[in-house]
């Protein structure tokens, strides 16, 4: 037993020198990763993403301020201010990015210094871009990591690269994991009854803070509930995702985020006259122009704006 217990031993022994030599890289690759998102949230840290839904206390690290642009003055990463950029034709001013490692402070987007593209987890995108205070602070965390260190100028324009297939990419995520729901035929409009499946175009819904989704024929619908939740719902409904269907490509887009074409004597959808949606201003304008109608923000549709002398239809049974 004695001679076992030796070999044992030894055995330990020999093996010691290489488990210190991994402990080094074992430390740097900690390095790489932080809890991102924030775990647990820090309910401290006040916001929502209105591009994508995200909430500030779990998306801390990489939460991005700036002067308002059409109502919006905060988002979560660099993916979704690109995307609003874009959706708005305007860049942001004014912009603060949060240093990633201290998700409580802020700083002046022209004095950070950013690692793009390193192994450290990304937000609404594969590429990370990981803000630092310092540039001794990013070569550091570069070298052990990778990736470029660029400026915000260089970040932001290869964010809005990447818009449009992360895009599509985060909408069939979305699918698989019920943030997005495809209406069956047996679901119903909660305002009309009608059946949201038959109406590709047409076809919207919310998501509420507690977890249910409501499916919407149209936007006319959509925007009738919104009025008046109660009217159609006996328990009460906090709205915490909007999703509406791009006119254009098809594609669900964030309602709150979308711009939308009232008033239009030409087009109209399942209940008649609608806001229908778009993912860009320019292209709400552009259809206006054509069709009829003008072109608005989210915070601008009302019921009453969408049908004149509209009253509640009774739901049909």
């Amino acid at each position: 037993m004695k001679s076992i217990d030796r070999r044992r031993f030894l055995r330990l022994v020999s093996f010691a020198p290489v488990a210190l030599s991994l402990s080094p890289m074992a430390s740097q690759a900690m390095q790489c990763r932080v809890p991102h998102p924030l775990t647990p949230p820090d309910e401290t840290l006040k916001g929502q993403c209105p591009v994508c839904g995200m909430v500030r206390p779990m998306w801390a690290r990489t939460w991005i301020t700036f002067a308002p642009i059409r109502g919006v003055s905060q988002v979560c990463s660099f993916h979704c201010l690109a995307d609003w950029a874009m959706k708005t034709g305007q860049d942001p001013t004014q912009v603060m990015l949060t240093v990633y490692r201290c998700p409580q402070q802020a700083i002046a987007a022209g004095q950070a210094v950013i690692v793009m593209g390193s192994s450290a987890a990304g937000t609404m995108s594969p590429v990370s871009k990981i803000v630092f205070a310092t540039r001794a602070e990013a070569e550091t965390f570069a070298g052990t990591c990778g990736g470029e260190i660029v400026d915000y100028a260089r970040a932001l324009a290869a964010a809005k690269t990447g818009v449009g297939n992360e895009n599509r990419q985060i909408n069939a995520r979305r699918l698989a994991k019920g943030k997005i729901v495809e209406p069956t035929e047996k679901d119903t409009c909660v305002v009309c009854g009608m059946y949201p499946e038959r109406y590709p175009y047409g076809k919207c819904q919310l998501r509420s803070k507690d977890g249910r989704t409501l499916h919407f024929c149209s936007t006319q619908c959509l925007f009738a509930f919104l009025d008046n939740p109660s009217r159609y719902m006996k328990s009460p409904v906090e709205p915490f995702l909007i999703w509406v269907v791009d006119r254009h490509t098809g594609m669900w887009i964030s309602g709150r985020t979308a711009f939308y074409v009232i008033g239009s004597s030409k087009v109209f959808g399942p209940m008649g006259y609608e806001a229908l949606p778009f993912n860009s201003i320019a292209e709400a304008t552009a259809f206006a122009a054509e069709n009829g109608g003008r072109a608005v923000d989210f915070g601008e549709v009302r019921i009453k704006a969408i049908v004149p002398g509209w009253e509640a239809p009774n739901k049909t049974e």
